[in-house]
């Protein structure tokens, strides 16, 4: 399912002193079953952007158009339900969204809000927390209980369970540890690639970016300044006008190109130890 963004703006705390225009002017396709990654420095507009996606927030000037659904400031709240069927969206804090007594009902409370049965809410509430590695004997303790981590796992296995078209990813993997991280951003992935799900994420981790995104969109001051693909955005020579690091795995291709990898390897240490090899296996 692709997204059509256009002409969007949108002012927080109008005819205010904190008025503060976060979006001007924005225009943007995003493909679908494409995965496409939204960064730019903090204040960029990324956050207000994706809050779009599902109403969250409604344009003030301009339009989206999701599917059957155009969003702009007219836009009838009786759609909302309907749109968030499709565009799920998982907050930067997800895990301040848990309120039910147990992390089976949490998970399971989507569904059934949205007309599924209490067998079939449960049957799926099960299959989404196996997909985020909680183990099962959590399932009727409560929310509350668990560690940042496992709550961040209940959160996104609750917006899974709702079986979004569109899948928006705030910072997904903030409180989890490395490993952690790596499990859910492949949990995304097989998603994306087995379920034609379309994916869009928010993240100031290019090392995340640069492994899983295909097209970047650099935001900077409520304007799009480009969308591509990650190879040539990286390429880019403005990338230090954003704040952008390059992914760690580009600086040091980069520093053996300019043979300057002695600053990330100890190379008398490496030739050392193949030399004690080799000469015991002689």
């Amino acid at each position: 399912m692709s997204i059509e963004i256009k002409n969007l703006e949108h002012t927080y705390s109008k005819n205010t002193i904190f008025e503060f225009k976060a979006l001007d002017d924005v225009s943007l396709n995003i493909e679908q079953d494409s995965f496409t990654a939204i960064i730019g420095k903090t204040g960029s507009g990324k956050s207000s952007l994706i809050q779009h996606l599902n109403a969250i927030l409604l344009p003030d000037k301009g339009e989206i158009i999701i599917d059957e659904f155009r969003m702009d400031n007219t836009m009838a709240k009786k759609s909302f339900k309907s749109l968030r069927k499709k565009v799920g969206l998982v907050f930067q804090f997800s895990e301040y969204q848990l309120f039910e007594e147990t992390i089976l009902k949490d998970v399971m409370f989507g569904p059934i809000n949205f007309g599924v049965d209490k067998k079939s809410a449960e049957e799926t509430a099960r299959r989404c927390l196996s997909l985020v590695n909680i183990d099962e004997k959590l399932f009727e303790k409560s929310p509350f209980e668990l560690s940042g981590g496992q709550k961040r796992r209940v959160a996104i296995a609750g917006i899974l369970a709702m079986d979004p078209d569109i899948l928006v990813l705030d910072e997904p993997t903030i409180g989890l540890d490395p490993q952690g991280a790596i499990e859910i951003m492949n949990v995304f992935i097989d998603l994306k690639n087995n379920y034609n799900k379309t994916l869009v994420l928010v993240s100031h981790d290019m090392d995340f970016v640069y492994k899983y995104a295909d097209e970047i969109v650099l935001m900077n001051k409520g304007k799009i300044i480009e969308k591509t693909d990650k190879v040539t955005f990286f390429n880019k020579p403005y990338l230090n006008e954003y704040n952008i690091d390059k992914p760690k795995v580009l600086q040091v291709y980069e520093k053996f190109v300019k043979k300057e990898a002695s600053e990330f390897i100890d190379f008398d240490t490496m030739i050392k130890a193949i030399k004690e090899v080799n000469n015991h296996v002689k």
